[in-house]
């Protein structure tokens, strides 16, 4: 006699088909979409290979995916499938293991810095731990769950985890530090206001790039902006503001058609080929540094991010950080329009 089973032990059954679900469906989707665009693809993002073959890295993360989408789409697996995939997702949680190690050995080579010191690959070691516990997850066969509430709970694991991915890329990577010398420190616009006075947010940046400036870190400030909401524009006010705080004019360059991130990453760079700048170091708030670095991938160019140094307590934080998670979407899968 088949019986159901109780609420708690679907929402357990769901949940690391739910993420096994999210990882294979965006790992399946970079590969795909690199297929039509070149630098679409953004596994680096949740994990970092370690072989130098990159057919077999894309072989292998196109198997994984499959595997991972499999998994989450079966209930009951016969003990060969478990054993296969419990290999296959081990293979993955040990290069997730590599890139923990990796991270913790430059932070304490001082090469970054980290106030908050977990790297997102902890967080996809966990999940995919938690996807090899749930191919082994104890059930019997007389148990059925709901397909309607197994279901759901498998699509609300999968919004939840497509809320989490950049969130948490914000606390991870957003808040370390990659700070080296380089060529150019760009400093990213927000808002001023009408008598050219800087918001909290680009007071921020811009104290920040100064800083970097005067520790030798660059002999150059690019500030990039749009025309703001008076008269004087954001990259005009931002000048003002370093020269205020001892950069001499010389060093600045503006870009006053840096009106998104996007434009303001590919601006940067034409200017980099115009003056030879190799190395780039990324200014803004840690929720934003994200994006700055996939709009910077997406342009085929490497950038070194920098949070800005926390001076006002911002009054919508939360607001600004869940705006950047749709944001970050939004830049994720615009390549494919």
């Amino acid at each position: 006699m088949i019986s159901r089973i109780l609420p708690w032990r679907t929402f357990a059954l769901a949940v690391p088909r739910g993420v096994a679900l999210f990882l294979g469906l965006f790992a399946l989707l970079n590969l795909v979409g690199e297929l039509r665009t070149a630098g679409f693809d953004a596994n680096l993002w949740w994990i970092n290979l370690p072989g130098e073959w990159r057919f077999l890295d894309t072989l292998l993360l196109g198997w994984s995916a499959g595997c991972l989408v499999w998994f989450a789409s079966h209930q009951r697996l016969p003990l060969a499938h478990r054993v296969l995939l419990t290999a296959t997702f081990s293979l993955l949680a040990a290069a997730s293991v590599w890139n923990i190690a990796t991270y913790y050995r430059l932070v304490s080579s001082g090469a970054i810095h980290a106030p908050f010191p977990v790297p997102f690959s902890a967080f996809v070691a966990g999940c995919l731990l938690l996807v090899i516990g749930g191919i082994w997850w104890p059930r019997s066969t007389s148990e059925q769950p709901s397909l309607r509430a197994y279901y759901g709970c498998v699509a609300v694991i999968v919004l939840a985890s497509g809320f989490l991915f950049p969130l948490a890329q914000m606390l991870c990577f957003g808040k370390t530090d990659y700070r080296r010398p380089a060529d150019v420190i760009v400093v990213f616009g927000a808002k001023v206001f009408p008598d050219g006075r800087l918001s909290s947010a680009l007071e921020e940046r811009v104290r920040t790039g100064v800083d970097l400036y005067h520790s030798g870190l660059a002999p150059h400030i690019l500030f990039s902006g749009g025309p703001g909401v008076g008269e004087i524009h954001e990259t005009v006010a931002m000048r003002n503001r370093a020269v205020e705080l001892g950069v001499p004019a010389a060093a600045i360059t503006l870009d006053p058609d840096g009106w998104d991130t996007d434009l303001t990453a590919e601006n940067t760079l034409q200017l980099a080929r115009q003056h030879k700048w190799n190395r780039i170091l990324a200014v803004s708030q840690f929720f934003h540094l994200p994006r700055i670095k996939l709009a910077f991938h997406r342009h085929g160019s490497e950038v070194y991010t920098v949070p800005a140094q926390r001076i006002y307590q911002l009054r919508y934080l939360p607001y600004f950080m869940l705006r950047e998670v749709a944001a970050w979407w939004v830049y994720y899968i615009r390549p494919l329009w």
